[in-house]
């Protein structure tokens, strides 16, 4: 998704990034450092890609189940409110095989939200504080595509270098879960058991290494995208907007809407 917020935000738009979990379990170390530190690497990486602010929520990691869904819901009903945004972007909640609690329930919780907010029968009780219906104009899901089979897209956002490198930048600001010193070794012992080598982690030290392993997972998958849309570098999302739940008129309109004299 880091593609497309920093395309959106080279179009100008403003944007935010909600942080629905306390991420504690992601990385090596203790639960309450753990939250820290990914707090702090997750506004390095949201700096990279141009954007506002953190939002947190501060769920607890991997212990979403449980939890009441409709209060999670009405959280991010509020902040639609609150921010009126054009665009609503997340995980796309009818991937398959997502096998991660959390994307699972703020993915359902999220395109409820944005489907929600607009109405004024729902949590009227926030029009006390002042904020009013909002209904955003498109939402974009996004699935992971190396668990099972994926999500089916319907839609591909096109991708300049510049902001795939941001893309790639802000995932490698993540240093605490994504960092990885051993994985040179791995990689070297995996491929000499097949009698290969790959020249460019020569030299390297673990941490280098790791950086260049990331970025070859990264960039593979933004050309694979493009490759398929027909262009160098791209997203897949799924992909609604205001006529979403109209397909047939949505269909009319695009075989017949004429320019205006």
């Amino acid at each position: 998704m880091g593609g497309v917020i920093a395309r959106f935000v080279d179009s100008g738009y403003k944007a935010y990034y909600v942080r629905a979990s306390n991420d504690e379990k992601d990385g090596a170390n203790s639960y309450a450092r753990n939250d820290i530190i990914n707090l702090k690497e997750t506004r390095d990486g949201i700096r990279i890609l141009g954007m506002e602010d953190v939002i947190s929520l501060n769920w607890r990691n991997d212990f979403m189940n449980p939890i009441p869904l409709n209060e999670l819901r009405e959280q991010l009903i509020f902040l639609i409110r609150k921010y009126r945004p054009d665009v609503v972007l997340g995980h796309n909640p009818w991937e398959h095989y997502q096998k991660n609690p959390d994307h699972r329930n703020v993915a359902r919780a999220l395109v409820e939200a944005y489907w929600l907010a607009g109405y004024d029968t729902v949590h009227p009780e926030h029009f006390k504080l002042g904020l009013k219906p909002h209904a955003a104009a498109h939402f974009y899901g996004k699935g992971r595509l190396d668990w099972g089979l994926g999500q089916i897209s319907n839609v591909a956002l096109e991708l300049s270098d510049s902001q795939v490198q941001k893309k790639e930048r802000a995932l490698a600001a993540h240093r605490n879960v994504y960092h990885d010193p051993g994985a040179k070794r791995a990689v070297q012992d995996r491929l000499a058991a097949m009698g290969m080598y790959v020249p460019e982690l020569d030299g390297l030290n673990g941490d280098d290494a790791s950086d260049l392993i990331l970025h070859w997972w990264m960039n593979w998958v933004s050309r694979d995208i493009g490759k398929k849309a027909g262009v160098k570098y791209a997203e897949d999302l799924y992909h609604m907007d205001a006529q979403y739940h109209l397909p047939g008129l949505k269909a009319y309109i695009e075989a017949n809407a004429r320019k205006m004299p």
